[in-house]
């Protein structure tokens, strides 16, 4: 049986990923904002939802942890894949940086991360009440 009020739970396990993946997705979208004057630039990305597949097929299903960064464990493949640039964009006369496209997606990462980021802020409020209860 699954223990439920782990801190190590599948759940947690999720939305630390999205939260890491929507952190480094930010980073290339503001790489592609800074290009945006670089002339001949294409813009990168990460498919939000490839990179979670991965990052949750990657986790071991066993209940074993590595504890130490020294011991051998399995490469989890952390780092989201870097999509190239795909040549159906929206070339500009300059480079194919859309500053709309690219705006969009900011924002869509922005929401995606505020979500992940308050629904563990309230795992970890509901876990700090039933410690607290637990007390008396």
């Amino acid at each position: 049986m699954p223990d439920r009020l782990s801190l190590q739970n599948t759940s947690s396990k999720a939305l630390e990923s999205a939260i890491s993946i929507t952190q480094q997705r930010h980073n290339i979208i503001s790489s592609n904002i800074s290009n945006l004057e670089t002339p001949g630039y294409k813009p990168k990305d990460i498919d939000f939802k490839t990179a979670m597949a991965q990052a949750l097929d990657s986790e071991p299903k066993t209940g074993l942890a590595r504890t130490n960064t020294g011991h051998i464990g399995r490469d989890n493949g952390s780092e989201p894949e870097v999509e190239p640039f795909e040549e159906n964009g929206e070339w500009n006369g300059f480079n194919w940086v859309s500053i709309d496209k690219v705006m969009n997606t900011m924002t869509e990462n922005n929401l995606i991360y505020r979500v992940a980021t308050e629904t563990l802020l309230r795992k970890i409020a509901i876990m700090k009440e039933v410690i607290r209860e637990g007390g008396r």
